[in-house]
């Protein structure tokens, strides 16, 4: 996997990070992008890919542009 290698952890706790500075939970962002609570979890935990449109309905719901949620 080369350099990589860690990107979707990196992501996952970019993500868990903003989600908690938003006083969110993982239950209410899952609402708000219609998915599962532990579809949500199991990105933060770095263990699920994701979709450009996911990128996008978690972008929109942390009200964040997309590329913040790569800067690690």
């Amino acid at each position: 996997m080369g350099r990589n290698k860690d990107l979707r952890e990196q992501f996952g706790k970019k993500l868990a990070y903003i989600r908690k500075r938003r006083n969110l939970s993982q239950i209410q962002l899952a609402e708000i992008v219609n998915k599962n609570f532990n579809y949500i979890s199991r990105i933060e935990c770095g263990k699920a890919n994701i979709t450009m449109k996911v990128l996008q309905l978690l972008a929109d719901a942390l009200d964040v542009d997309a590329k913040e949620l790569f800067e690690f």
